[in-house]
């Protein structure tokens, strides 16, 4: 690792490097998060960032978020989904004939159309949006649908 100068001053008793504000790492984590910094990245690539050890160990042992794991995420859900969709189906169905209401084809057809109207409607209302807040919240639902499976 290079050697770093810094200017120390002395405030209050503390020691002070110059140039440097001191922030909650999750306040640090939100700015990156949030705002595009591609550019900041080629323009500040080597200035340095000073972290506590603890905190740079936990950094470099935390897992990677890939798009693949992403991807697998999401699989993992609509699997889910699927499964729980088709218990639940059976369930009301099971219901239904418990009182002796027998569902006609017509009857199946017009539910099942409904369900593919609103995915339909879904579909064509989270297109235009990129990476929007509800996106975010799905995958993190999503995430934690994963977690909870994969325990």
């Amino acid at each position: 690792m290079d050697e770093i100068e810094v200017d120390i001053s002395q405030v209050g008793g503390k020691a002070v490097i110059e140039g440097k504000t001191s922030v909650p790492f999750k306040t640090f984590v939100s700015l990156i998060l949030q705002r595009k910094v591609q550019v900041l990245f080629k323009r500040s690539d080597n200035d340095p960032v000073i972290v506590s050890s603890d905190l740079l160990t936990a950094l470099a042992s935390a897992p990677q978020d890939k798009q693949e794991d992403r991807t697998k995420l999401v699989m993992v859900t609509f699997g889910v989904g699927i499964i729980a969709g088709v218990f639940l189906a059976a369930a009301v169905l099971l219901g239904l004939m418990l009182f002796r209401i027998q569902p006609e084809m017509k009857d199946l057809g017009i539910i099942l159309g409904v369900i593919a109207g609103v995915v339909l409607l879904v579909a064509l209302l989270q297109k235009p949006q990129k990476k929007s807040a509800f996106t975010e919240k799905l995958y993190e639902s999503m995430e934690k649908v994963t977690d909870l499976v994969s325990r």
